[in-house]
C-alpha cells in the first residue's frame, strides 16, 4: 500500500511540515516512538535539503536541523533529551502561531 501525501503553497507547506514535527516530538517525548523512527520519517539531512531546495523557511528547517542532533543528544547528555525535545515543541508552537494559516477549506492532504 501506498499514500501519497501532498500540499502545495509554501504557507501550508509550512503549517504542514510544522504539524508533523510537533506530533513526531509529542510522540518521542511520550517514548511511544524512538528517535531512529523520528529521523527516519523527518529529521534527517535528506529532508533538509528537499526542504530547502522547496524554499521553505529557515525556521521550519532549523526545527529538523534540531531534530537530526537528538540522537547526540541522548547518546552524550541523556539527562538533556526531554528539555531539549520541549524546548523544540515550544518553538514549533511559535513558528505556527505566525505561519499565515490557510483560508477554508483547507486542501485536502491524502489523495
Amino acid at each position: 500500500m501506498e499514500i501519497n501525501i501532498s500540499i502545495s503553497g509554501k504557507s501550508e507547506s509550512e503549517r504542514l511540515v510544522s504539524i508533523i514535527q510537533l506530533g513526531l516530538l509529542s510522540a518521542l517525548e511520550k517514548q511511544i516512538i524512538s528517535i531512529e523512527e523520528a529521523e527516519g520519517y523527518l529529521f534527517n539531512p535528506l529532508t533538509v535539503s528537499k526542504l530547502e531546495m522547496y524554499g521553505l523557511s529557515e525556521e521550519v528547517i532549523d526545527i529538523i536541523r534540531e531534530g537530526c542532533e537528538l540522537e547526540d543528544i541522548q547518546s552524550l547528555m541523556p539527562e538533556k533529551l526531554l528539555p531539549n525535545i520541549i524546548r523544540i515543541k515550544e518553538q514549533i508552537l511559535s513558528n505556527i502561531s505566525i505561519i499565515q494559516s490557510p483560508e477554508p477549506p483547507t486542501e485536502k492532504i491524502i489523495k
